[in-house]
């Protein structure tokens, strides 16, 4: 078991693990108002296209040293009991380190103090409940990754008026207030260091509306070339423009909630992702035309008995297509992505119209984007 990359070398996730064969889900205590947000985004699949999937949630029962049925030397550290009521061996299996139980291990890191939520207190036996959530950094062999802080209100509307009058200075100070988002924390792959140079959320507060796209330069600073940069952020700006979209019609309050943006880091790894998108497309497009074939043949009048055998054989090759996309079940090498995430201060809340804080930040976001294209990676005629 690894600890999920966005978690320690990105601000603001401590406490994430992953599990499964290829850590492709990510194990995160489960703060009722984000548990509660999870659960209902299945009403709203507009939006929740742009979240991590959501898998449910995972209880960690603690046994005390010596505790009958504990069999384990984790001196009374949780162990997993199960995910949505099932147990969690006939679901999937955890990834190992070092021959030791990763499933213990997930969730004594997850039960350590400073993880678990400050109000949570050990009285003997209790149950402790996680969220499971798509790891979206899977697909990536070098990832860069970039948290955005989304919004110009950082607080809750019901939060002491300390912490309102504190956090309201951080917003006023920083690029919060003004453009809607700040950088809370990125990493670059470094090539010739085979090393990602890391930045701080310190970094991303000390950006202001005149250096913020320095900040932007900083993060797009992969050694992959002009065109794959220029690439990279003309897909961010069209991730961007559709999530705008999607955001102005949902009626919702998001306080501190991020946009996590990912590209590959890795030129050989990008270049192998471009290629399997366009085998993809290939694959789409070749399904479409046997559709269309097969439904003008079938359009036709007198067909005879040899027309017959030919859409037999159609069918088959169709077939081929739905097996192939089965198999394509698996992660393959991705080339950006992008999802909001970070939801323990967000509601839905019906009637009142979209956050317009955060689709302030988005819509600055998108102008600094294509400022960067306009200033940085111009085509030459």
């Amino acid at each position: 078991m690894i600890l999920n990359p966005l978690s320690n070398q990105v601000g603001g996730h401590d406490g994430v693990l992953s599990m499964g064969d290829d850590n492709e889900i990510i194990v995160k205590p489960a703060l009722p108002q984000e548990l509660k947000f999870y659960e209902e985004s299945v009403l709203h699949a507009e939006l929740a296209a742009w979240m991590p999937t959501y898998y449910g949630t995972l209880t960690l029962t603690r046994n005390q040293p010596g505790q009958a049925g504990d069999q384990s030397s984790t001196n009374g550290a949780p162990i997993i009991k199960a995910l949505n009521g099932y147990v969690l061996s006939d679901m999937m299996a955890a990834s190992t380190l070092d021959e030791e139980d990763a499933a213990n291990a997930a969730a004594a890191a997850i039960a350590e103090p400073d993880v678990v939520a400050d109000e949570a207190e050990d009285n003997g036996v209790n149950d402790d409940e996680c969220i499971c959530l798509e790891n979206v950094s899977l697909g990536f062999k070098k990832p860069c990754v970039l948290d955005l802080k989304m919004g110009t209100q950082l607080y809750d509307d019901d939060a002491s008026e300390e912490k309102k009058a504190r956090l309201g200075a951080v917003a006023a100070n920083t690029t919060t207030l003004p453009l809607g988002f700040r950088m809370t924390g990125f990493e670059v792959y470094d090539s010739e260091k085979d090393d990602f140079t890391k930045y701080s959320k310190h970094y991303g507060k000390g950006l202001t509306e005149d250096t913020v796209l320095d900040g932007f330069r900083a993060y797009f600073a992969a050694k992959l070339g002009p065109e794959r940069m220029r690439l990279i952020i003309e897909r961010f700006v069209n991730d961007l423009t559709d999530f705008l979209a999607t955001i102005e019609t949902q009626e919702l309050r998001m306080r501190s909630s991020s946009l996590l943006m990912i590209y590959e880091g890795d030129a050989e790894a990008f270049d192998a992702g471009l290629s399997i998108e366009q085998e993809k497309i290939a694959a789409v497009v070749a399904r479409a035309q046997a559709h269309m074939e097969k439904g003008a043949r079938e359009d036709q009048e007198g067909d005879d008995e040899d027309d017959d055998n030919e859409e037999d054989e159609d069918d088959e090759d169709f077939e081929d297509y739905e097996e192939d996309d089965e198999e394509d079940g698996e992660v393959g090498q991705k080339v950006t992505d992008i999802r909001l995430i970070d939801f323990a201060h967000s509601t839905w809340t019906p009637g009142q119209g979209p956050d317009e804080g955060v689709v302030k930040g988005v819509k600055s976001a998108l102008a600094l984007f294509e400022k960067l294209l306009k200033e940085d990676y111009q085509i030459e005629a």
